[in-house]
């Protein structure tokens, strides 16, 4: 009966942790501030925050420590510089000689290079065919919610104004459109869908607010039918 409850409980787990969502929020009003997290953690990517300067961080004898810490980074460093000087010959010594082991395995597989090439072009269309085919699927499991997208036009001049936002209203409608068909679109109640010129403003100014979802099993979905292909892949190649 133990067993059971061990059992149920690590599905319950998985369950659970499969159901949790990758959060990206993104809002651009004054300042550009994203935010990452899983489930109901959630970190401040952009902006970064500002580090409190704090008057016992400068004493004297953390500072002969933050000297001692530079000093011993500078050795490390030019160690590491000459270690690469060496490793760099040694590298280029290694490079001639697999260059002339390269030209003498050239002569000897001109008569495979045919076949080289066909299994090498055939792998290529695959793979573009896999990625048209999948990245739609991947991208139809986000779950995008739509809060605000207010554009301030400004131009040179009034009919520069005009002209841009004409253009930029219409790539406001394709965006959303977009979303609607790629991806499961929620706008939010009293979202914001704005685009209007400024004729007199100098720049033009964006306010963007959106935030997109994606859950942990969808990722492991995606990533098991990629595995899937890519296993195929080699097998076709071995067999071949």
């Amino acid at each position: 009966m133990i067993a059971l409850y061990i059992i149920l409980g690590i599905v319950l787990f998985f369950a659970l942790l499969f159901s949790m969502k990758i959060k990206v929020y993104v809002r651009l009003t004054d300042e550009l501030r994203i935010r990452a997290g899983f489930g109901p953690v959630l970190l401040t990517l952009i902006p970064k925050k500002n580090r409190v300067v704090r008057e016992k961080d400068f004493t004297y004898r953390k500072h002969e420590k933050r000297l001692k810490k530079e000093a011993e980074a500078r050795r490390k460093k030019a160690e590491k510089e000459a270690e690469k000087a060496a490793a760099k010959a040694e590298k280029a010594k290694k490079k001639a000689e697999a260059a002339r082991l390269a030209e003498a395995a050239e002569k000897a597989a001109e008569d495979t290079d045919a076949d080289h090439d066909a299994n090498k072009l055939e792998t290529i269309l695959s793979l573009v065919s896999f990625a048209l085919e999948e990245i739609p699927r991947f991208v139809s499991h986000f779950e995008t919610d739509f809060r605000m997208l207010s554009v301030t036009v400004c131009g040179r001049d009034a009919a520069d104004t005009a002209v841009k936002t004409g253009t930029i209203s219409a790539a406001a409608s394709l965006l959303l459109e977009l979303l609607r068909a790629k991806t499961r679109l929620h706008i939010a109640r009293g979202a914001v869908i704005d685009v209007q010129p400024d004729f007199i403003g100098e720049r033009t100014r964006f306010e963007v607010d959106f935030r997109f979802r994606l859950r942990l099993f969808s990722v492991v979905g995606v990533g098991l039918h990629t595995l899937g292909w890519l296993v195929r892949q080699k097998l076709s190649e071995t067999r071949a």
